[in-house]
C-alpha cells in the first residue's frame, strides 16, 4: 500500500499549471494560464445531485463522466488537479478537439502536455460546454490500484460548481452554486488562483497556509522552503524518502508534527514528509503545505470555488490513524456535532 499511496501521491496530486501561453490554434481563445476558456454549465434541476462513486484500494474516490455521448470510463476526483485530465490511451475514441498544449508543473518539475476540448462533459446534474482536458498516460496505474484508470476530473468542474466530498463514505455530489445552501460546517475562505485550494492553518504553533489535495495519499507534506523557514529538521526524527511525478523525482525525510490545525479540528502525532529539494510544487514559498486523504478524509469537505470558500465539517468522534499510536482530536467549539 505505501508503494501504490507513493505513486499516486506523486502523480495525481500536486497537480498545477505554469502560466505561460500555450502552443496551438491562436484562435482559440485561452485564460492567463493557456488554458482553453471552459464553455458554460448547465444543471438538470431534476437529475440527483449525486454522483455514481467507487473507491479504490490506493483510497482514493472514482467518479464516471460521460464526455461527447461516451462513457469515459473511471475518473479520480481531485481538487489537488488544476485542470482535468484524459488519459493517453482514451483520447482517440472520445471525438475530442487538438487544443494545443501547455506546460504542467508537478513535485519533480514541468514538462509540456497536450490539449484537448470536449464539445460536452456531464457529470451527474451537470453539463459542461466546452470542456477542457489535459492529456497524461495514466495506464501505469491499473495494475497498482486494480482498475482502469481513464482520466482525472479536477478544476475545470469544481470551478463551476458546488461539491460536497465525503471520501469515507464515499460519496460526491455537485449542486448549482447559484442555488446552493450550506447546512454543515461554516464557510472559510479559500485561495483558488493556482486552481487548487488553499486554506489557513497551524502546524506546531505557526500560522499556515495549506493545499487541499484529495489526489495525494498521506497526511501533510511540506514544501522545502517552509522547512528551511522554521527549521523544521533540527531535532526531529526521520527517515529517507523520495516523492515523484511530473519534472522527476524530490528527495525527502519522512517523520510527524507534534500537532496539525484545519477546520477547528487539531490532529497530534501526525505522520509529515518534508522537502529536501525546492523543484516543482515543493518550491512554492506562497504555501506550506499539501494535506492529503489521511486528513481530509476526517471531514465532509464542500467546495464553493465561485464564490472562493470551502467548509470543512468535522466528522463527530474523527481521529487520525498513525502508523504508532492514534492521535488526538480535539474539536473547536465551532466543530459540527
Amino acid at each position: 500500500m505505501k508503494v501504490i499511496s507513493a505513486f499516486l501521491a506523486a502523480f495525481l496530486g500536486m497537480g498545477a499549471l505554469l502560466a505561460v501561453p500555450a502552443r496551438g490554434d491562436d484562435q482559440i481563445k485561452r485564460d492567463a494560464q493557456g488554458v482553453p476558456v471552459q464553455g458554460e454549465v448547465r444543471f438538470d434541476a431534476a437529475a440527483a445531485p449525486g454522483l455514481e462513486v467507487k473507491r479504490i484500494k490506493s483510497g482514493h474516490v472514482l467518479v464516471r463522466p460521460v464526455i461527447n455521448g461516451h462513457d469515459a470510463g473511471w475518473f479520480i476526483f481531485d481538487t489537488g488537479a488544476g485542470i482535468c485530465c484524459i488519459s493517453t490511451p482514451e483520447v482517440q475514441g472520445l471525438e475530442l478537439t487538438p487544443a494545443g498544449s501547455i506546460r504542467a508543473t508537478g513535485v519533480g518539475g514541468s514538462k509540456e502536455a497536450k490539449l484537448y476540448t470536449a464539445k460536452a462533459l456531464v457529470l451527474g446534474p451537470a453539463t459542461f460546454e466546452d470542456h477542457p482536458l489535459m492529456e497524461v498516460d495514466l495506464a501505469f496505474l491499473e495494475p497498482l490500484v486494480g482498475e482502469k484508470i481513464c482520466g482525472v476530473i479536477g478544476y475545470g468542474v469544481l470551478s463551476k460548481c458546488v461539491g460536497e466530498i465525503d471520501l469515507a463514505v464515499p460519496a460526491v455530489a455537485l449542486h448549482d452554486p447559484a442555488a446552493y445552501s450550506l447546512k454543515t460546517g461554516a464557510w472559510i475562505p479559500a485561495d483558488v488562483g493556482d486552481r487548487v485550494p488553499v486554506v489557513a492553518g497551524a502546524f506546531e504553533g505557526h500560522p499556515a497556509r495549506f493545499r487541499l489535495d484529495l489526489g495525494a495519499n498521506g497526511s501533510v507534506t511540506f514544501h522545502k522552503p517552509a522547512v528551511d523557514k522554521y527549521a523544521m529538521l533540527d531535532g526531529r526524527e526521520v527517515t529517507d524518502c523520495k516523492m515523484g511525478g511530473v519534472g522527476g523525482f524530490v528527495a525527502g525525510k519522512r517523520g510527524k508534527v507534534s500537532s496539525l490545525q484545519l477546520g477547528g479540528v487539531t490532529f497530534s502525532n501526525v505522520e509529515a514528509d518534508f522537502a529536501l529539494e525546492a523543484k516543482g510544487s515543493f518550491a512554492d514559498d506562497q504555501k506550506d503545505a499539501n494535506i492529503g486523504t489521511d486528513i481530509l478524509k476526517k471531514f465532509i469537505i464542500i467546495t464553493d470555488y465561485p464564490h472562493g470558500q470551502i467548509a470543512l465539517a468535522a466528522k463527530p468522534g474523527a481521529a487520525l490513524d498513525t502508523a504508532n499510536a492514534p492521535a488526538a482530536v480535539e474539536p473547536s467549539s465551532a466543530t459540527p456535532k
